[in-house]
This record gives structure tokens, sequence and C-alpha cells, in this order.
């Protein structure tokens, strides 16, 4: 079943990678076959704060219509909300900016749903840079949490979107919303600030690669999503890395690192907003969006975790929007984790559905933190540890688990030499090399 699961994903990442690189082609390619729609020729005038909205959708509309590309040329431009048909191509050059609105009443009519960028029902979009999306930070008074204001870009019912090179910045709310679309490709985007970075619901094959995301809020989040892959990107939350509920997750070659360049605005902590980085991973599952799909088959590799204050955090007893579908099998594989806060800690639902495997894995606490185990485990099926270093203060033993069926431990290093690295209680079966 693993192999089956191994083999499927691999195919849906070169079809993915075949239909992106087929259809979209380079954009010096579509520059040279298509037409080319300057938004200046349709109205639209750079560096001032008369609003380009209706010169924008023109050009879009006409753009879509003729199979040719919207490019917008160096220079500010203001817009409210533009709706995207399916076969735009839009283009930033360089010094490019479109900037929202500080006015929420020209997304629409105040509602969470409100966004800058917004497609729905559409597919074969291309939003690409190197130029760059600026939210303004705009607010919805009285919106989520009293100020949250629209989306960056929100895509409903989509198909074959590529958003790449571009940078999304000071997002009124989520740079990137997603609900039932499919097959995305995510490449090169620089996020800075706003809130959540990539927020997915019910989407599937997503590829989100050599991408830098810092914002102020979780990085990627959403459930019932399946098939996604996250590869060579820059983690930076002040919130958590990735807060997501997902079948098929594959996550390699990522840095992870706090504290938040960006403050998560809402959480307020000595008179200012806080910094620290919640944890690299949370599983979600909300009750309150009756989520259908458990998170499956994780395998986190090649990645470096520093000064985060949790690596992953799993209670489906109590645990904040995790106890709508439970976590199953995850895999850290060749991760190097410094400077941690708090231990890696699970429990599992009652049917010991949950399995932990850590391979060629160091995670070392913070000096300040030191005094507790680094890794608390409990209502587990299969527990493996493989060349794996634990470091804390000593004091305490380096792993704790209960209410489990089978640990195995192998070459595992308690650092410093701890006369009892390990306590666990009401373990079925338990093996050490």
């Amino acid at each position: 079943m693993v192999l089956q699961h191994h083999f499927t994903w691999q195919v849906l990442l070169g079809l993915m990678t075949a239909t992106a690189l087929g259809y979209f082609g380079s954009s010096a390619a579509m520059a040279q076959e298509k037409d080319i729609y300057v938004v200046t020729q349709f109205g639209a005038t750079a560096d001032d704060d008369v609003l380009d909205t209706q010169a924008f959708q023109k050009a879009i509309d006409a753009a879509a219509k003729h199979g040719g590309t919207v490019r917008v040329p160096k220079g500010r431009f203001v817009t409210g909300q533009l709706q995207l048909p399916t076969g735009t191509h839009l283009f930033f050059e360089e010094g490019a900016v479109l900037q929202g609105s500080t006015d929420f009443r020209d997304y629409g009519q105040g509602r969470w749903t409100d966004s800058l960028i917004l497609a729905e029902d559409a597919e074969h979009i291309t939003i690409e840079g190197p130029g760059t999306i600026d939210g303004a930070d705009c607010e919805i008074p009285g919106g989520e949490e009293g100020f949250r204001g629209p989306h960056a870009l929100r895509f409903v019912r989509c198909r074959n979107v590529t958003i790449r090179d571009v940078t999304i910045t000071r997002s009124g709310n989520y740079a990137v919303l997603c609900n039932d679309s499919a097959d995305f490709l995510i490449s090169g985007v620089k996020f800075r600030g706003g809130h959540d970075g990539v927020h997915a619901q019910a989407c599937q094959r997503f590829r989100v690669v050599d991408c830098d995301i810092r914002t102020g809020d979780d990085c990627l989040a959403g459930c019932d999503n399946v098939n996604f892959e996250v590869a060579r990107c820059q983690i930076n939350s002040s919130c958590n890395g990735f807060r997501l509920g997902c079948v098929h997750l594959r996550v390699h070659e990522c840095r992870f690192w706090g504290p938040g360049e960006y403050p998560h605005r809402i959480t307020i902590k000595k008179g200012k907003p806080r910094t620290n980085m919640l944890s690299a991973f949370v599983h979600f599952a909300p009750t309150d969006r009756n989520p259908k799909l458990p998170s499956d088959d994780w395998l986190i590799k090649d990645c470096t975790i520093d000064n985060v204050d949790a690596v992953y955090l799993y209670d489906f007893e109590k645990g904040v929007w995790q106890t709508g579908q439970p976590a199953k099998h995850l895999v850290f594989e060749n991760i190097r984790c410094q400077n941690i806060a708090y231990p890696v800690r699970a429990l599992g639902d009652k049917d010991r559905q949950f399995d932990l495997t850590l391979r060629n894995v160091s995670i070392a606490l913070r000096e300040d933190r030191a005094d507790q185990p680094v890794l608390e485990i409990a209502q587990f099926g299969q527990l493996t540890l493989e060349n794996v270093v634990l470091q804390n203060s000593g004091k305490q033993p380096v792993l704790r688990a209960r209410d489990g069926r089978e640990i195995h431990l192998r070459h595992v290093e308690a650092k410093p030499t701890n006369p009892q690295p390990f306590v666990w209680a009401n373990v079925e079966s338990v093996s050490q090399d």
C-alpha cells in the first residue's frame, strides 16, 4: 500500500508538471505567440491614487477573449476588485505594482470573502511577475477579529492555475485563498506580511516550490486537501509554518525559522504584537468546518527548523481546531531542529491510528526550556525512532510515551547521557537496538 501511494504521488506530480509546462510555457514564448494588452492602453494611469479598476478589467476581459496577455508596466496602479475569467494571463513587469484600494467598499460589500483578485469557476490562469501585488493592509471595520480586510487572491472551483515570481505583500487577510480547486503551481513567489500565506480548503494537487513565505499568520493552512508538495521554500511566521489537514503531503528541502519577521497582529504581549513562531507543523481539522478527511501519509524530509516553539503539535481530544478528523501516518526524515521551546507532542485518537516515525532526526531544546522531555506521545499505534538524537538538560527523560501499541528504538541517543532516557507506560510492545 505504501508503494502504491508513492507511485500514485509521483505520477500525479509528473502530470502536473507536464500540464504546467505544456500549457503555460515560458512568459517569453507567450509574449511572442500571443497579443499583448497593456493596461495603460485601456486608460490606467500610473503613480496616482485614481482607481484603475475599470481599465484593468477591460484589459483582462479583452485579453482573455482573444487569448492574449495582460501586461502591467512599471509604476503603481490602484484598483478595487478584479475578476479573472478562464484563460487570463496577467504579467507584471519589473517595478509594476498592483495596489489594492484602502477603501474596503471598492472590493464588494465588506464581506469576509472579498478579495483584490477573484477567479470563480475558471481555468488556465497565469499570474506572474517579477512585479508586486500589494494589498495595502486594507481593513474592514468590524471584520474578522475586528479589522481583517480583503484577501489578495481568491480562487473558487478553479483548475490549472500558475502563480509565479510575483511578490504578494500587505494582504488585508490571506495572500492566496483557494476553495474546491485543483492543479495549482505556486512557484518563486515572495509572501510578505499580511496573514495566512496560502490557505487551501478542499483542494487537490498543489505544488508550492521555491517560495519565500514570511507572514504574520500561518504560512500554509487549511484542511480536506489531497496531494500537496511544498519544496525548497523559506518558512517564517509569527504563528505556524503549516496548520494543515492533508492526505499525501510531501515537504522537502525547506527552512523554518523564528521569530516571525511580521507580527501576529491579534495577539498582544506586553503591549506589542507577538512574533514568536508557534510551530513548524500543526494538525488542522476544525470541527466547525465538518472536515471529511484525516491528515495521512505525511513525509517531511531534508528540512531545518530553528528557534521555533514546537516542531509538531497534535491533540485529538482538546487541541484547538484539531478534533474534526484524526492524524494518522507522519514521517520526519533527515531533519535538524535546534533552539526548540516545547516537546514534539502528539495525543492520538482512541483507536490509536496515529503512527510517528523519526529517521535521521536531531532535536535540541532551548537552554531555558531544556528541563522537559523532547518527545511526548500518547494513544498511538506505532512509534519508530531510527538514528535519532534528542537533547534536553538531562533532568527529564527525552522520551515519554503511554497507551500505545508498538515502540521501535534503533540507535537513539539522549544528550546528555541520562540513566533513564526513555519512559513508557501501557505500551504493548517495545524493541530497542
